[in-house]
């Protein structure tokens, strides 16, 4: 049975405990006010170069532009976002999770699926599991993750119009809100024309090309291409904040859970040894 010494011990460090994991919300929560607004800042100039580029790859054949064109199996790359530190909940285990299902599922009929890894814990998840991973990047400010994933974009845009590889994914956790951050598994290329529900709720514009077609989609299809990106990197972001807040909220709830109980086992402790003592003295006092 754990003395009374050993219950306020374990009570005074989960104490510390609990203080580093309030400081560690309230530092998540001020980063996260700002992680969002930049996520949000964002949206509304991605969903409008989402509208255009849906309408221009619906008008024009496949042969039009290499990135719209539709190729089946061979090399798949996907760019894995995710975090450098932990203490962030299931955020980065249920992204890796989803993936992995991926990777080695046939009917996707891919020879080869690379893994471009941004972010610590992704490359340890697939580096224990034999991951392919071509490329990692791994303890950077979150400027320079955007220099980084932008130069590399630009990479994978001319080996893809070299015909290197077939397929282009981004793995990343899409912001929805402060308890809700979603796992998604997006294709970037080839570019994918809007399904029916979309093509039905935008509006369908007959485009003329001056100075040419080529012209136009060779500026506007990359710069698509690296803003979804960008955009999903701002996402994932605003969910590691959001993740570490709610881990780091649930942790401080459950240490003063765990000091209730304690407190409660050192009364009782401490109510048995003042027992304990009493008897010793009646016992004493009665064999005098």
């Amino acid at each position: 049975m754990a003395t009374l010494k050993d219950i306020k011990l374990r009570m005074v460090s989960i104490e510390n405990t609990q203080q580093i994991t309030k400081a560690m919300k309230m530092v998540a929560a001020s980063k996260m006010r700002k992680a969002e607004e930049n996520a949000s800042q964002s949206r509304p100039y991605a969903e409008k170069l989402k509208s255009i580029v849906s309408n221009l790859s619906n008008g024009l054949d496949q042969s039009a532009h290499p990135l719209l064109t539709q190729r089946e199996g061979g090399k798949a790359v996907v760019l894995l976002i995710t975090t450098d530190r932990g203490l962030c909940g299931g955020l980065n285990v249920n992204l890796c999770k989803q993936l992995h299902k991926l990777v080695p599922d046939e009917s996707n009929n891919f020879d080869l699926v690379e893994i471009v890894a941004f972010g610590k814990k992704g490359n340890e998840f697939f580096s224990h599991r034999g991951g392919n991973i071509a490329e990692s990047y791994r303890d950077m400010k979150e400027a320079q993750y955007a220099e980084v994933l932008g130069k590399t974009v630009q990479e994978l845009i001319k080996k893809y119009m070299k015909g290197e590889f077939n397929h282009l994914f981004i793995a990343y956790n899409q912001f929805k809100n402060v308890v809700t951050q979603i796992p998604t598994i997006q294709q970037v290329l080839p570019i994918e024309p809007p399904d029916d529900e979309d093509a039905a709720a935008g509006e369908q514009t007959e485009f003329i090309f001056e100075p040419s077609g080529a012209g136009i989609l060779n500026a506007i299809l990359p710069q698509y291409v690296e803003n979804l990106t960008f955009t999903a990197l701002l996402n994932n972001i605003a969910s590691e904040h959001a993740a570490r807040m709610t881990a780091m909220d649930a942790a401080t709830n459950n240490a003063g859970d765990m000091l209730s109980a304690l407190q409660i086992q050192y009364n009782r402790a401490r109510q048995a040894a003042i027992t304990s003592e009493l008897i010793e003295i009646i016992s004493g006092a009665e064999a005098i």
